[in-house]
Parts: C-alpha cells; sequence; structure tokens
C-alpha cells in the first residue's frame, strides 16, 4: 500500500510558521536511493511529500531549517 502526502508530525503546541515552510530533504528511505522532502505547514502540522509505502523504513536526520522572508513564528 502506497499514500500520498502524508502528515507525520502535529505539534499541539509551541510555535508554527505563519505560512508554509519547505523544509527540503528531511529523510531518506533506507535501500532505496531517494530522499523525502517535507513541509512546515501553518497548523504546525508536518508533511511529507510524495508519501511512503508500507515497506518503506524512513531514516530522518538533524535539519538546520532557513526561515524564507515573511514567515513568522507565533
Amino acid at each position: 500500500m502506497k499514500v500520498g502526502n502524508y502528515r507525520v508530525w502535529l505539534f499541539q503546541a509551541g510555535v508554527k510558521p505563519s505560512k508554509t515552510v519547505g523544509l527540503g530533504c528531511v529523510a531518506n528511505v533506507a535501500g532505496i536511493a531517494y530522499g523525502k522532502q517535507a513541509m512546515w505547514n501553518a497548523d504546525g502540522s508536518v508533511t511529507l511529500i510524495g508519501g511512503v509505502g508500507s515497506s518503506d523504513i524512513v531514516q530522518c536526520f538533524s535539519k538546520i531549517i532557513p526561515v524564507p522572508d515573511g514567515v513568522e513564528f507565533v
């Protein structure tokens, strides 16, 4: 089974961006030569772009996030 864009985190508290921030490559899929891109959404959720398959093992890594112009954190 494969799912499309997949919301993987929803922060219930803490700062949230005023608009969606592209996070770039945030993880790789074990055994496959491609990475996973993500977005940090204004509701505090983080969405993996392109989804995941049932046998995918997603290995996340730490990330420094550049903040785009016009984005505020509330």
